[in-house]
C-alpha cells in the first residue's frame, strides 16, 4: 500500500504556484529518497484565514482518506486549532511556516512547525539597524505591519540602544499607494535608518515610490525584511537608489551539497528556478520520512542538511530553526533588483527559543491570513 500524506494547501494572488511548487519540492525529494509512488492528497484552504474550514479538510484528510501524516501550509495561530486533532490521532501534523505570527497558546504533542524563522530575522535587523544607538524609522505595508515582523524588529531595536522615531505605514490600495507621509517623516523626525518591513506586491509599489522620487526618499541605509528580498519577488522590482540590507532564510546563492542537489532536480525535473516554497515542500520530505520511519514525536533534538544548512528540530518550540544570511540587495545588469550574500549568520538554540517562546496574548490584527496569501 502506498504511503498516503494530506496536504493543507493556501492560494496566493502574489504567489500563485505556491501550492504546486511546494508539492513539485515534496514530490520529488521523496522520490529521492526512496518512497517513490506517494499517495499525496490536496485540500485547497484558500488564504488560511477560515480556520473552521482548513479543521473541515484536516478532518476529512484524517477520517475520509485515513492518510499516515499531513502537511499543511499554515502560520502558528492558524495552526492551533488543529492541535488537538494531531494528539487524538496520533497521526503527526507538519506545518510549513513563514514564521511571522508568535503563538497564543502551548503546543501539544505530535505537531511540528517547518519554520522560515521570519521573526527571527526581523530581530536581528532591528539590532543591525540600531548600532551605534541609531534612531531608526519603522516603514510597514498595510499587511505587513499586522504580522509580528516589525514587533521583533523593534524589541531587536531596543537592545542594542536604538529608538524608533517615526512609524509609517503605507495603504494595501494600488491605486492609492503613496509615500508623501513617509517622506514627511524623514524631514520631521531625522532617522539615521529605515526598516522597511514589506512583501508581495506592495515591495515593488514602495521600491517603485522610492525610485520616483529620487536620492531624497533615501539618503539613509534600509534594512529590509526578509520576505522583502525574496528573489523571485526581486526579479519584478526595479532598483531605487540607495543602500538595502537585509537578512533572510535562504537564497539561491548558497554552496553546500544539497543545495546544489536540490537546485539540479528542481531545473531538471521541474524546468524552474527553485524558490523558497520548492523549499519547503523539500525540507518536508526529510522530515517526512524521519516521522514514517520514526513516529509522530521523532523529530525532537533531530537535524538534518538542507540548502540552507543544518536544520534542527527543537524539543521545547517544537519548531525547526537554521541559519540565517545577511546580504545585500544591488542592482544587475539591467537596473532590476538582486540579492547577494555577504554572511551566515548561525543561530544558536538559545536564541531560538527566546523569540519562539514568547507568546502573544491576544490577536491585534485583522490580518488571519497564512502569511503571503493574499
Amino acid at each position: 500500500m502506498p504511503v498516503r500524506i494530506g496536504l493543507l494547501l493556501p492560494r496566493s494572488t502574489d504567489y500563485p504556484a505556491m501550492g504546486f511548487d511546494i508539492l513539485d519540492g515534496l514530490r520529488t525529494h521523496l522520490h529521492l529518497l526512496g518512497i517513490l509512488d506517494p499517495q499525496l492528497i490536496t485540500e485547497n484552504i484558500g488564504f488560511g484565514d477560515d480556520q473552521q474550514l482548513s479543521y473541515a479538510k484536516a478532518e476529512k484528510l484524517l477520517l475520509q482518506d485515513d492518510v499516515q501524516l499531513l502537511i499543511a501550509y499554515s502560520n502558528i495561530q492558524n495552526a492551533e486549532p488543529l492541535y488537538q486533532m494531531a494528539q487524538s490521532s496520533g497521526r503527526a501534523f507538519l506545518f510549513l511556516d513563514t514564521g511571522m505570527q508568535t503563538a497564543t497558546i502551548d503546543k501539544i504533542p505530535n505537531n511540528w512547525f517547518l519554520n522560515l524563522q521570519g521573526i527571527d530575522t526581523c530581530f536581528r535587523l532591528g539590532q543591525l539597524a540600531g548600532e551605534g544607538e541609531r534612531n531608526v524609522m519603522m516603514a510597514n505595508s498595510f499587511f505587513d505591519a499586522g504580522y509580528r515582523g516589525s514587533l521583533f524588529a523593534t524589541k531587536g531595536l531596543d537592545l542594542t540602544g536604538g529608538a524608533v522615531s517615526g512609524n509609517y505605514v503605507s495603504t494595501h490600495k494600488i491605486s492609492e499607494f503613496t509615500i508623501d507621509r513617509y517622506l514627511e517623516l524623514l524631514n520631521e523626525n531625522e532617522p539615521q535608518a529605515v526598516i522597511a518591513n514589506f512583501s508581495i506586491y506592495l515591495t515593488d509599489l514602495f521600491l517603485k515610490e522610492l525610485k520616483n522620487k529620487g536620492e531624497s526618499a533615501t539618503p539613509f541605509p534600509f534594512y529590509c525584511s526578509p520576505f522583502m528580498a525574496e528573489e523571485t519577488l526581486l526579479t519584478k522590482c526595479d532598483f531605487p537608489t540607495g543602500t538595502f540590507h537585509t537578512i533572510v532564510p535562504w537564497s539561491s546563492s548558497v554552496e553546500n551539497e544539497a543545495q546544489h542537489l536540490f537546485l539540479t532536480t528542481i531545473r531538471e525535473q521541474k524546468n524552474k528556478t527553485a524558490n523558497l516554497f520548492h523549499l519547503l515542500g523539500w525540507e518536508a520530505a526529510i522530515a517526512v520520512n524521519h516521522l514514517l520511519n520514526n513516529g509522530p514525536q521523532s523529530l525532537a533534538n533531530w537535524s538534518f542538511e538542507s540548502p540552507r544548512g543544518k536544520v534542527t528540530f527543537d524539543s521545547v518550540t517544537q519548531s525547526s530553526y537554521a541559519p540565517l544570511y545577511k546580504g545585500i540587495i544591488v542592482p544587475d545588469i539591467d537596473g532590476k533588483c538582486v540579492l547577494e550574500i555577504e554572511e551566515k549568520l548561525e543561530v544558536t538554540k538559545e536564541e531560538h527559543q527566546q523569540n519562539w517562546t514568547q507568546k502573544q496574548e491576544e490577536m491585534s490584527s485583522g490580518w488571519k491570513n497564512n502569511f503571503l496569501c493574499t
